[in-house]
């Protein structure tokens, strides 16, 4: 999920006039308040606004290969994702294959080796830290394949990385604010953390419990970490945990992804039915929970289709030497019981982008290709 910067600013914006679920929030509590803010710019439909440079030279990015290397392609949403950008960039005439890292360092090293021997012109290594690819990142730029790290976190381009980061360390930070807010300030909250690549332990290290520690100095936060091949026992690790603390009154998910295995676990458990669960990085499950009221009250969710038209215009500007971007405002939004009744929840809104205000960044994009 999920996952997972600065020069070029956009605003994204968005309001919504139904309360929030943090009816227990005290505006004298200055940490609440600021998580209550976060909350309420994030509940109305989202429209993305960008000053992007111009990219004079958009058709020397014809016939150019580009390996897409997501860390499962057996998640939808990067399914999504690289759909979206086989389509976005074939307006440019660039060819976009998948690779599947499978969550392992074997398959993303052969995806690596793939990308050399097959002549690719670059590759995006999806929720894939470089550092994952060791001296990898040496034989790409050896063989002259342009690397750019997707969907992790917002950086300026540097050791030849061009980075284009999708929101993901802002959703987890928005996942925490309305925790804070919904719980008054006073939450006890239990993380479940991804522990497959050292970006995913980031994203809660230093995005999630950072939230927590400025804006609820007095919630409890605890963390667990689960990989991908331990996930038949996460139910387990939850239902154990709130056995332990019989305290805890949230669990916050990473990554969406994960959440049908925790559902079991609070299942499991006598006190299951009264912990709020919060999940980021959404999908079409997890909106459907926070819509019926069983164990989800609230997911954060950027559409795959905006990820997707982003990481092709920084891929773009790369392959033809334009100027990229440090950071975009991500049209990410946040559901809960204030507004999930005001969208249609279906898996065709979350791919196209209607779920979060509609799709307001493919024109935007293509406008600075020339191509509007």
């Amino acid at each position: 999920m999920v996952p997972l910067a600065l020069t070029l600013a956009a605003t994204g914006c968005g309001s919504s006039s139904a309360p929030t679920a943090a009816t227990s929030a005290s505006s004298n509590d200055p940490g609440v308040a600021a998580a209550q803010k976060v909350v309420d710019s994030r509940l109305g439909s989202q429209t993305f606004k960008a000053d992007l440079p111009a990219i004079d030279q958009i058709a020397k990015a014809k016939d150019k290969k580009v390996l897409y290397t997501a860390i499962s392609l057996k998640i939808p949403y990067f399914q999504n994702v690289l759909k979206t950008m086989q389509s976005a960039a074939g307006l440019a005439g660039v060819q976009v294959d998948g690779c599947d890292g499978n969550v392992t360092p074997a398959n993303i090293a052969g995806c690596v080796t793939q990308a050399i021997s097959q002549h690719y012109d670059a590759i995006v290594l999806d929720n894939i830290p470089v550092d994952l690819i060791g001296q990898g990142a040496d034989a790409l730029k050896g063989a002259g394949v342009q690397i750019i790290s997707a969907e992790g976190e917002s950086l300026p381009a540097a050791d030849g990385v061009t980075y284009a980061g999708t929101g993901g360390p802002e959703m987890l930070q928005a996942a925490a604010n309305w925790t804070i807010a919904d719980s008054g300030g006073k939450a006890n909250v239990l993380i479940v953390q991804q522990n497959d690549t050292p970006l995913q332990v980031k994203y809660v290290s230093q995005y999630m419990q950072p939230t927590f520690a400025k804006n609820c100095p007095n919630c409890k936060v605890q963390v667990i970490s689960v990989t991908a091949a331990q996930l038949g026992n996460l139910g387990t690790q939850v239902s154990a945990a709130l056995l332990k603390d019989p305290k805890i009154d949230y669990v916050v998910s990473e990554f969406d992804a994960n959440v049908q295995y925790i559902v079991t676990g609070l299942q499991s458990s006598p006190r299951g039915k009264s912990v709020k669960l919060v999940g980021a990085i959404g999908d079409l499950a997890a909106l459907q929970r926070v819509r019926s009221g069983q164990f989800q009250r609230a997911d954060v969710l950027v559409s795959p289709s905006y990820a997707g038209w982003a990481i092709t215009d920084q891929t773009l500007r790369v392959l033809v030497g334009a100027k990229t971007w440090d950071r975009l405002d991500t049209p990410f939004r946040t559901f809960d019981t204030s507004n999930i009744g005001d969208v249609t929840v279906a898996q065709d809104g979350i791919d196209g982008g209607a779920i979060v205000g509609g799709d307001t960044w493919s024109h935007v994009f293509r406008a600075s290709w020339g191509l509007s």
